[in-house]
């Protein structure tokens, strides 16, 4: 534990936006536990003008040193010193482009080009904002004062407490925030409107970039309905006076908890009724619910070190789904948890290089990595399957036990244990450290063997392994028979006596694990499938089971293919989005081979039938998620050079342009239908509305359509365009991963990453989360060469923080490339 901790931290920032920099001061009151002379703490891209210690009335200079490498500012000072004392700091910053830090955001508002000032902290850049001990575990509360243009409106995380006009300037003073992490204080400087309700006391605002205001009303309405749903579900109130949502232009990652100031991207923020389409809706609810949910799981209690991580996304991600639920059910979100957060998380750790959802961290580029399909997707799959085996109630009251023990202070995942433990009675640290503390998860092996099903575990993987395949998983099993559940603990193996009927293990897929079915079981489940005698949640883990079986190469994908046909009358979204998904992924990966003729024959067999019953425009009463399901259908048709689809996209598409109006459901698969079949004059047209679209959601869509050409010179353009300054930094992976999954599209793009790595790098700068996803879309590719290229290539370019990402992509080639030549000898190449 360090020796010197802070108390408070008085702070003045006043930005300067026409030489893009920002002067600072703080005055941080601090502890210091034993005599020193030497005082180390985080600083990053900072200038020191000066530094003086107060300490026993005494004024002490301090000699300064920077350690750019480790990020630290030392202070060596002429005696030593203990007890309290203040440390007095000047200094100057620069308002950066990179998302990272205090930085600048430009966007235009009446044809001007504006900027606006804003921070994203987690998880270690509050140092390049002022000289702090950039941990979770030193908190301290916060004075916050910002000296800014008259013209210019100030945020924090606390409201405003005095404002005074000096000449040009105007002082914006803060109230004293609760005790907090650096990481969640937050600054805003800019021309801002504001969209306010109340929630009992506490005054609700969403904050948006001058003439967007009205497109805050929908989040407004969610965040006043999931705060009030947190405060009862939790039993502890919001603890402050007012909750400001902030839709900022640029923004590297969908949303920023920072208490009492959350930030957002626009396009998960402002919804357009004209526009916007249902996908967006749903996605602006959960994202606001995962924010809201951090300011008790993150907030009010945060964890000790970034390790445990898991405690903050993981319970924000199963929360939000939770919440959602609950406030909009006929929107099926926990059966979309399967498609939005299991299907990432069993996919990441079926590879080796996964990690463990407690994972060994030490540096500030190790946090960046964990921000993942593990952190978030895994470990509320495991939250889910833990509240399942100690029950709803209880699961609550041990979590209301945690947040109070633990309220204004740090916790790890152990504490958690102890108080969901002590409110269930049950091994919950036993079973939960098999799944928190080690990689991967099981599949089970069910044979039917004389009158008993047998079940074994082993450790899955898509690339086999039998030395990395052990492991062992405590498992709250479920084994749903014709008249019965089953449920038990399996640490092991075991036997469950069998009436020859049918049996489908791991009911209701609760459970965070695989399933493998003898041949004879395999078939009973199908016909089950076919009259829908199991639930939609039973038939989509069946088959996203199997697909998984066909990707580690054990079991043909022939019979796969045919097994889908028990499928055909399938009517649910989530089983059929898992289908269509799978069916997509063929398509791509098989491009130019001899049998891709066959795949795409069997696609557009399976997705016509389908689309037919579902028609292109939605039906009075039909469920919310059909419209998802339509846009899917459209868009994978459309490549399939359907027809129909084509004619009809053209048909829509110039009805759009005569008369401004286009289903926003419909606008993505028409925009990308239209391109698919599009020649120059069409590209030119797209990239015409791409610059005028009034919102960012419509601008996505664009962006994305732009990459949906089959012509690879269009194709080449796109990635030309995407590094222009017509698209925003935040916005430059949407066109890669639309390039990737484009059959004409998917060779371009690791030439042009390679070719243009050391400026993207300079763009994004070192731990973007953006310069992983890039590294990521080299993922699909199924060639051995050009594995051993990437990896040479990034051997001579490392990026600290992106090893990580770096060598799963690199195994998913491998297992792309092995899945690639066993089909070819199944279809007889």
């Amino acid at each position: 534990m360090n020796t010197v901790l802070p108390i408070n931290y008085e702070l003045e920032f006043e930005p300067d936006f026409a030489k893009f920099k920002f002067r600072g001061k703080e005055k941080i009151r601090v502890k210091i536990s034993k005599p020193t002379k030497q005082i180390v703490l985080h600083s990053a891209e900072l200038e020191i003008n000066s530094c003086t210690v107060i300490w026993n009335e005494k004024k002490l200079k301090a000699k300064v040193r920077l350690d750019e490498k480790n990020e630290e500012l030392i202070l060596s000072l002429p005696e030593k010193i203990s007890g309290k004392a203040m440390l007095v700091i000047d200094f100057v910053g620069t308002l950066n482009d990179k998302l990272v830090g205090f930085y600048r955001s430009k966007y235009e508002y009446k044809g001007k080009e504006k900027h606006l000032a804003t921070t994203q902290f987690e998880a270690a850049d509050a140092r390049r904002a002022f000289p702090c001990w950039d941990e979770p575990e030193a908190k301290a509360t916060f004075d916050v004062s910002l000296v800014v243009d008259n013209n210019l409106t100030a945020i924090s995380n606390m409201p405003v407490i005095s404002k005074k006009r000096l000449g040009k300037k105007t002082v914006f003073r803060f109230d004293r925030t609760p005790i907090m992490s650096t990481y969640l204080l937050y600054l805003g400087v800019g021309e801002f409107e504001f969209l306010q309700g109340k929630l009992g006391k506490t005054l609700v605002r969403i904050v948006t970039t001058k003439g967007k205001k009205q497109q805050g009303k929908m989040a407004l309405v969610f965040t006043k309905q999931f705060l009030s749903y947190f405060q009862k579900y939790f039993k502890i109130p919001y603890p402050l006076p007012k909750l400001d949502m902030i839709a900022i232009p640029d923004f590297a990652s969908g949303a920023m908890e920072n208490w009492g100031a959350i930030t957002f991207r626009e396009t998960v923020l402002l919804y357009d009724p004209k526009t916007s389409s249902t996908d967006t809706l749903q996605h602006i609810a959960e994202v606001v619910a995962h924010e809201l949910a951090h300011q008790w799981f993150g907030n009010l209690v945060t964890m000790k070190w970034w390790n445990d991580l898991w405690l903050n996304e993981s319970f924000a991600t199963f929360m939000a789904t939770k919440a959602v639920d609950k406030i909009y059910p006929n929107w099926d979100f926990w059966d979309q948890f399967l498609i939005s957060e299991m299907t990432g998380g069993l996919s990441l750790d079926s590879l080796k290089s996964s990690h463990p959802i407690d994972v060994d961290v030490k540096s500030p580029a190790d946090v960046r990595q964990i921000f993942d399909e593990i952190s978030y997707n895994k470990g509320g799959s495991v939250l889910m399957m833990l509240e399942d085996f100690i029950g709803q109630e209880t699961f609550r009251n041990g979590l209301h036990s945690y947040l109070k023990k633990h309220e204004y202070s740090n916790a790890t995942t152990e504490d958690l244990w102890n108080s969901l433990g002590a409110a269930s009675r049950k091994p919950v640290r036993k079973m939960m450290d098999t799944w928190v503390r080690q990689i991967g998860y099981p599949i089970i092996d069910a044979t039917v063997v004389d009158s008993k099903i047998k079940l074994s575990q082993k450790r899955f993987l898509l690339e086999g392994d039998s030395k990395q395949q052990r492991g062992r998983w405590m498992i709250p099993i479920s084994v749903r028979m014709e008249d019965k559940t089953i449920t038990k603990m399996m640490d092991n193996s075991t036997a469950i006596p069998y009436d020859g009927r049918w049996f489908k293990v791991n009911d209701g897929q609760r459970g965070f694990y695989r399933v493998k079915y003898g041949e004879d079981s395999l078939e009973q489940l199908g016909r089950l499938i076919e009259e829908k005698k199991i639930s939609n949640l039973d038939r989509w883990s069946i088959h996203h089971d199997l697909t998984a079986l066909v990707m580690s190469n054990q079991y043909p994908l022939k019979h796969y293919l045919d097994f889908v046909r028990h499928y055909e009358e399938e009517d649910d979204y989530v089983v059929l989005s898992d289908i269509v998904g799978f069916l997509n992924f063929l398509y791509v990966a098989f491009s130019g081979e001899k049998f891709w003729d066959e795949i795409k024959e069997f696609n557009h067999y399976f997705m016509s039938m389908i689309f037919q019953r579902l028609g292109w425009d939605s039906v009075r009463g039909e469920k919310s998620t059909y419209a998802l399901l339509r846009s899917t259908l459209i868009n994978s048709l459309g490549k399939l050079d359907d027809k129909e689809i084509h004619n009809e996209s053209q048909a829509r598409f110039s009805h759009l342009l005569r008369t401004n109006s286009l289903n926003p459901d419909l606008r993505s698969p028409v925009y990308s239908t239209v391109a698919w079949n599009g020649n120059l004059k069409t590209y030119q047209q797209l990239v015409n509305m791409y610059r005028k679209a009034a919102t960012q959601e419509e601008k996505v869509r664009f962006l994305g359509s732009l990459s949906n050409f089959k012509e690879k010179q269009l194709l080449a353009k796109t990635l030309a365009f995407t590094l222009s300054k017509d698209v925003r930094t935040q916005s430059l992976f949407v066109p890669i991963a639309r390039m990737v999954a484009n059959p004409y599209g998917k060779d371009l793009v690791w030439p042009w990453i390679r070719k243009n790595w050391k400026g993207l790098v300079k763009k994004f700068g070192v731990g973007n989360p953006l310069l992983n996803r890039i590294i990521g879309s080299v993922s699909v590719m199924s060639d051995m060469k050009k594995e051993k290229e990437i990896r040479r290539f990034f051997a001579k370019h490392h990026v600290p923080g992106t090893e990580m990402k770096l060598a799963q992509s690199l195994e998913r080639i491998r297992i792309h490339a092995k899945f690639l030549e066993n089909a070819r000898k199944e279809f007889g190449q």
